[in-house]
């Protein structure tokens, strides 16, 4: 949580809501109110903790009465009671897994998680669980009334049988059961791993009443306080690695429940701290999950860095390495502009120095201030060898052209080619608003980082972002990202305009023809320039490519008539 600075009878500064640089969050003791004259949120205590904890109303004003030691009494109805009929059947659960991994019948589930280097201790902190391989277990374990039947199926722990018998049988089968516990210390869902040959690694609970995978973290009910003592969180990847830190005395360290972490769990950390640490595996999946989550931390008030481990995981490395050898990654990770650089870097020589140049001009395009780019634009002429003043003026050429760096025989785009593209994107955007569905073909079928229209290419990069952290969020997630400016102007107009498609999937196809179309239109154009003014042998190549392209439109052009016919 960003401190605050007494100015008169208030204190002021940074929101806790929204992204500022400058302080507009005030606080009025005399009062006991607070407002953000940035987002315009405000209220009393009661309104402050239901935001910063993300709890209803009325459990933000138990919340408060239980800090200071006054409890309330009510009448559990309806959802609340629903809620607390969860919380205590996954207690059960929890429990009861627990006790088994330490019996003599749990030898198989104690074995393997000792063997990857988890302490009995930590065993004990953590409540884990065997869930052996047995399809009744928790059924005959905890189950004994058809409301508890009907709540565990609910929440994911039991299914119904196929059968006509009316039974069901235990979705977790054989795994080693790490309790998700909330800020609050109720046990919300759980996470399993395999020991066998199932090839599903890991599997969660449903999602619930009390379970939203994108808003929880993963050990945060151990970690919070130590997070707010050194104002800083360490993100890594999994429950294992959350475990081999605290296990090493490390223990302001978090986890997503899945690889990539979203905008609610970035906003969560920046309650407790300034900074935040992503620590992510050697691997190429750790690599992408660092790069989705950069992204998605760029609307946020706290500072982030990146770390990169040389080998393993953090539990891995700790073990091999050490706890100083640890700390000293984490020490020396980097802010996102040197970490999406260095990335690209490695890539040097598969890409050549053209599409290097063009990618690194994409990072220094995001950053807000002269100064800074202006000082990485001396470093990208040190890196590949170019001068820095050629350096430059290709960059401000990147700015006025659309990202091309091309010759300028190629750069030229008529004012009318430029709207349809434009056009297009933007009739995409509004197709995929109204019919979600189609987002999965949009994201394959389009390179967003291409896109030559700011507008279309910012909302088109968001939704595939959230789209690629949880394929099943809902398309109005986008507003969480664009609150105010012409993003936000656009999906408004495009969200409050009817649409009355028939087929939204013909309609997706034929904008995607009509773009292909119009591309190769463009190329054919600039070969017939290119015969008009050449005099060199490259004549009947180009009279040549001119032939595959309109052989490539005739294509798409019967394409789309035997489809839409």
């Amino acid at each position: 949580m960003p401190s605050l600075n007494k100015r008169g009878k208030n204190y002021i500064g940074l929101c806790p809501f929204h992204k500022e640089k400058t302080p507009s969050f005030t606080v009025s003791p005399d009062k006991q109110i607070f407002y953000c004259f940035g987002c315009h949120t405000g209220g009393n205590i009661f309104n402050f903790i239901s935001k910063m904890e993300r709890l209803e109303f009325p459990e933000s004003v138990k919340h408060v009465a239980g800090l200071v030691g006054i409890e309330i009494r009510e009448e559990k109805k309806g959802d609340a009671a629903v809620r607390e009929s969860i919380y205590r059947l996954n207690r059960l659960a929890m429990d009861f897994y627990h006790a088994h991994i330490k019996s003599p019948a749990g030898k198989m589930g104690l074995s393997y998680i000792m063997g990857r280097g988890v302490t009995g201790k930590s065993i004990d902190d953590f409540r884990i669980g065997y869930a052996p391989d047995s399809w009744d277990f928790l059924i005959r374990g905890i189950i004994r009334s058809k409301k508890d039947f009907e709540l565990a199926d609910q929440v994911g722990l039991i299914k119904p049988s196929r059968n006509r018998d009316a039974s069901y049988y235990d979705v977790f089968r054989n795994r080693i059961m790490f309790p998700i516990i909330d800020i609050s210390g109720n046990v919300t869902a759980f996470g399993g791993r395999t020991i066998g040959d199932d090839t599903r690694k890991y599997i969660n609970s449903s999602e619930s009443a009390v379970f939203k995978k994108r808003s929880l973290l993963y050990g945060l009910d151990r970690a919070r306080d130590s997070i707010k003592d050194v104002d800083r969180a360490i993100v890594v990847e999994g429950y294992l690695d959350v475990i081999g830190c605290h296990q090493a005395g490390i223990e302001n360290v978090v986890a997503p429940l899945g690889t990539a972490i979203t905008v609610e769990q970035i906003r969560m950390l920046g309650y407790y701290c300034n900074e935040i640490i992503f620590m992510f595996d050697a691997d190429s999946a750790g690599m992408k999950a660092a790069v989705r989550s950069l992204d998605l931390s760029e609307d946020s008030n706290v500072r982030v860095r990146v770390g990169m481990l040389p080998e393993g995981d953090p539990f891995e490395f700790i073990t091999a390495k050490g706890v100083r050898e640890f700390m000293s990654v984490v020490d020396s990770s980097v802010n996102p502009a040197d970490f999406r650089i260095a990335r690209i870097m490695d890539n040097y020589r598969d890409i050549g120095r053209v599409n290097t140049l063009l990618q690194l001009f994409g990072v220094v395009r995001e950053m807000k201030l002269e100064t800074e780019r202006s000082a990485y634009l001396k470093n990208i002429g040190s890196l590949l060898d170019v001068d820095e003043n050629s350096v430059r003026a290709d960059f401000k050429n990147f700015l006025n052209r659309g990202q091309t760096l091309l010759p300028k025989s190629e750069q030229t785009l008529k004012n009318g080619q430029s709207d349809f593209i434009t056009r297009s994107y933007r009739d995409l955007i509004s197709l995929i608003c109204h019919y979600p569905e189609l987002i999965e073909k949009a994201v394959i079928d389009y390179n967003i980082n291409d896109i030559p229209d700011e507008l279309s290419r910012n909302i088109l990069h968001k939704i595939s972002e959230l789209y690629n952290a949880d394929q099943q969020f809902t398309i109005d997630k986008i507003f969480d990202f664009f609150t105010s400016g012409p993003e936000m102007e656009l999906l408004n107009r495009m969200f409050n305009t009817e649409s009355t498609i028939a087929n939204p999937s013909a309609a997706y196809t034929d904008i995607f023809i009509n773009m292909k179309v119009h591309e190769i239109d463009g190329k054919i154009d600039k070969y017939a320039s290119l015969i008009k003014s050449s005099t060199d042998r490259n004549f009947h190549e180009y009279i040549t490519e001119i032939e595959i392209l309109r052989r490539e439109k005739e294509k798409l052009s019967q394409y789309r008539y035997n489809k839409f016919m």
